[in-house]
């Protein structure tokens, strides 16, 4: 494992925990408002509801499927081109969501620890299966199949690069 996926590793974790904490904390902070700052003049007016299950809606809508599509398709192109800066934008790209999907996780759970503790609810982990499978998607986009990775097969990149590119709008059908 390369130094640059070790430190990326570190960076998903620390993002999960520190959403995972912050949602903790804000949530706990709106349980709070809501019992102990009722009178205050701007939180009274304040409508304090628990946040909205938004993550399973994000995770379900096809946004990562759509993504990982049109990055699929793209790194074929860069493939076919010769441009470190096309390179690099893909490789921060695929990253960047990764983390994006990582803080996402963390937020949810967060939401299900606070869920757990204040309701006793179940943990159910199911509508997080789209982010989880996104997760690994885009890992693997931003590690192993990152086109800095695939133009060190020489001339058979350009092979891959015409596969990516059929491969793209496949995904997104198939996804």
């Amino acid at each position: 494992m390369s130094q640059e996926t070790t430190d990326l590793l570190k960076v998903l974790a620390v993002t999960l925990l520190v959403f995972a904490a912050s949602t903790l904390i804000m949530l706990y902070g709106i349980l709070l408002l809501s019992q102990y700052g009722a009178n205050l003049p701007m939180v009274g007016s304040l409508p304090l509801n628990a946040p909205p299950e938004l993550v399973p809606v994000l995770a379900g809508s096809g946004v990562f499927a759509t993504l990982a599509a049109v990055h699929v398709t793209a790194s074929g192109l860069a493939l076919l081109l010769t441009s470190n800066t096309i390179d690099t934008a893909l490789l921060i790209a695929a990253k960047a969501v990764t983390v994006v999907i990582m803080a996402l996780l963390g937020f949810a759970g967060g939401h299900m620890v606070y869920l757990q503790l204040t309701e006793n609810t179940a943990l159910n982990l199911n509508p997080l299966l789209p982010a989880l499978v996104g997760l690994i998607g885009f890992l693997v986009l931003s590690t192993l199949l990152s086109v800095p990775a695939m133009r060190r097969l020489g001339n058979l990149r350009y092979a891959v690069g015409i596969g990516l590119i059929i491969l793209g709008p496949l995904l997104l059908v198939w996804l």
